[in-house]
C-alpha cells in the first residue's frame, strides 16, 4: 500500500499544535502586549511566528544567522502577508534574535 503525504496539511496541523502550545521557556518570546509569539523550531531550521490567531512557519538557518525572507508569504489561514506587515515581522524577528539568541540575523531572499 502506498501512502501519500500531504505536506501542506501536515504543516497546517503542526502550526495548529504550536498555536495551542502554552510552553514557557527562555527561548520563546510571547509578547502579550503586542500580541505575537516567536519560537525557533526543528533544530534551528524553522521559525514559528504567531500574531493573534494567525501564524506561519518560515525558513531560517540558525547556525549561519540567516532568515530566508522569501519563505514568509502566507499565514495558516491562507491570507497573504503584505510588504508592510513583513517589515513589522522582520523587525520583531531581528529583535528576537538580538534579545533571545544574542546574534544579529541576516535577511536573505
Amino acid at each position: 500500500m502506498i501512502y501519500k503525504i500531504d505536506a501542506k496539511k501536515l504543516q497546517f496541523e503542526f502550526i495548529q499544535e504550536l498555536k495551542n502550545d502554552r510552553t514557557v521557556a527562555p527561548m520563546i518570546e510571547d509578547n502579550k502586549t503586542a500580541g505575537y509569539k516567536i519560537r525557533i523550531i526543528q533544530r534551528g531550521e524553522h521559525l514559528f511566528y504567531q500574531q493573534g490567531d494567525r501564524a506561519f512557519i518560515c525558513d531560517i538557518q540558525i547556525r549561519d544567522n540567516i532568515l530566508f525572507t522569501d519563505s514568509i508569504k502566507k499565514r495558516d489561514d491562507g491570507t497573504t502577508i503584505t510588504d508592510e506587515e513583513k517589515a513589522i515581522i522582520f523587525e520583531r524577528i531581528e529583535s528576537y534574535f538580538k534579545n533571545y539568541q544574542k546574534i544579529d540575523i541576516r535577511l536573505y531572499p
